[in-house]
């Protein structure tokens, strides 16, 4: 018998009628027994484009055409009716959204492959920076040969080699899909489908992978309506305990003026969500929908000009409880935490050692624009400590582009200071990086040395030994916010960040603390 590649999609429980599978009526193309039918999109042929387009040819013997097949198998466990989709040609994108069943043929491939069989990856960072990425290496490893952060990254899909003899000890791949080469067709399938659901069914994946269950992408568009109406009913009601708004990435905020939202002609110096409502005509009628349509701009302190623009969706971050479960909006996107990861997090952030340095409250004094670059020299010279932006940055590990700047203070007690304005998750997490890069050239001799060279030439030797001991440097993360706590507020994937880099910096043999930098401006 021909092997085929399968493709198989598992419809959520409680879909069962057509219409409510797909986006536009199919037509059967053939039904095989009343639980096995399959449907098509009619194609039609065309010639390429590029036919005619590039080479300038007309030629009516060169045609193109799109198959899209589906072939719905019912299946019914225990009196539970579940339906299998399987895909061929361009059929995935007439599915609605939300009716296929997430992980499952992720699932699968978990239960069924050893934690060194794994060949390739596709990951979502959600404690930083929303990046997406592929990584394939050349023979099977384990999670950790893929440069994989189980306390950030999601996956979202796996290519592994499996030795399970029913499918074949073959290579399989399973994120929403469960895709396989195999030795099936329309004669045999019921009972593949039949062990495909018996494996995305068990648990044995918590022997290896049980990380995989701590965040998850929230892909269900009933229950992301449900959460964006449940954080719209908080705004309304002046109800921001636990929602707020921040820069959603990156930005040089020396550069920047302030920010504008539209149908507001005031400039403000951050992103508060108290002054983006003020944009909403009728409060009592706000949807998510006009968040998503308020677009806010950063504007340059040079000329005016914008700088950066997002939509004032993109910029909201929630933490909120909704069905004794716990979610986060971060970056415009909703996940479901784990109540059990999301309460070890919090643990171990609230032990994290607060530092006893007396800092100075952010405050502008009525300047119109007030930067972090001039809080540190203020913060500098009141602690008589080394203003570290003004020795510059210095080159580590070859390349021009490759430059490090050690922190922004570093004080005569061996502390590193770390100074960053609060923001999404995104933002703190450039933050972190920056403290673990920097923390990890320092144990290098001959950048310590280019280093030490230009601190001397600033008249700030003996900052740094020449008998570097991580040990005897403390790393102090600073954060400006809002809040007049000790211990800085930040959003829970920050606080998922903050655990990877605290950990990371422990056993290079730093210590570490965190301080709240009151922002009397906000």
């Amino acid at each position: 018998m021909a092997k085929n590649k399968l493709s198989i999609y598992l419809i959520k429980e409680g879909i069962l009628e057509n219409s409510n599978i797909f986006k536009n009526e199919l037509t059967e193309l053939r039904e095989f027994n009343e639980n096995k039918i399959a449907y098509y999109v009619r194609s039609n042929s065309h010639q390429p484009t590029w036919l005619n387009n590039f080479f300038d040819i007309t030629d009516a013997t060169l045609f193109q055409a799109n198959a899209k097949v589906v072939l719905l198998v019912k299946r019914i466990y225990r009196e539970n009716t579940r339906i299998f989709a399987l895909t061929f040609g361009y059929a995935k994108p007439l599915f609605k959204e939300g009716v296929l069943e997430e992980q499952f043929g992720l699932k699968i491939v978990l239960n069924t492959v050893d934690a060194n069989e794994l060949r390739k990856i596709s990951k979502l960072n959600i404690g930083g920076n929303q990046k997406q990425s592929q990584e394939q290496i050349p023979k099977t490893g384990k999670i950790s040969d893929f440069g994989f952060n189980v306390y950030s990254d999601l996956m979202r899909n796996v290519t592994a080699l499996t030795k399970d003899e029913f499918f074949e000890k073959a290579i399989i791949t399973g994120g929403d899909i469960f895709s396989i080469t195999a030795d099936k067709n329309i004669h045999n399938i019921e009972e593949f489908l039949d062990y495909c659901y018996e494996k995305y069914n068990e648990t044995t994946y918590k022997n290896n992978f049980e990380w995989i269950d701590n965040i998850k992408a929230v892909k269900s568009k009933e229950l992301i309506e449900n959460l964006d109406n449940y954080v719209i009913e908080k705004i309304k009601t002046n109800a921001f305990e636990n929602i707020w708004m921040a820069v959603p990435e990156v930005i040089s905020w020396e550069q920047i003026k302030g920010f504008k939202c539209t149908g507001l002609r005031e400039i403000f110096d951050d992103i508060k969500i108290e002054n983006i409502i003020e944009a909403i005509d009728n409060l009592d009628e706000l949807t998510m929908d006009k968040f998503k349509n308020k677009t806010i701009r950063a504007i340059s302190a040079e000329n005016d000009t914008e700088l950066f623009s997002w939509s004032a969706q993109k910029c909201l971050i929630a933490e909120i409880e909704y069905d004794s479960k716990s979610y986060c909006l971060n970056n415009g996107k909703w996940y479901q935490v784990n109540n059990d990861f999301e309460a070890v997090v919090k643990r171990e952030y609230d032990g994290l050692t607060i530092s006893e340095l007396n800092l100075p409250e952010y405050f502008a004094n009525g300047a119109d624009v007030y930067t972090e670059n001039e809080y540190n020299e203020n913060l500098a010279t009141s602690i008589n400590a080394a203003l570290i932006h003004k020795v510059g940055e210095i080159s580590y590990g070859g390349g021009a582009g490759n430059k490090i700047e050690v922190c922004d203070i570093l004080t005569n007690n061996k502390e590193l200071l770390h100074i960053k304005k609060a923001g999404s998750s995104s933002v703190l997490s450039h933050l972190f990086n920056q403290a673990t890069v920097s923390a990890e050239a320092l144990l290098d001799n001959e950048f310590r040395q280019k280093y030490n060279q230009k601190l001397t030439e600033k008249g700030m030797a003996d900052y740094i030994d020449n008998d570097f001991k991580p040990s005897n440097y403390t790393i102090v993360l600073g954060i400006i916010s809002k809040y007049n706590e000790a211990r800085p507020r930040i959003p829970f994937f920050s606080k998922v960040a903050i655990r990877y880099t605290v950990k990371t910096l422990l056993n290079l043999g730093y210590r570490i603390e965190i301080k709240n930098i009151h922002n009397l401006e906000a």
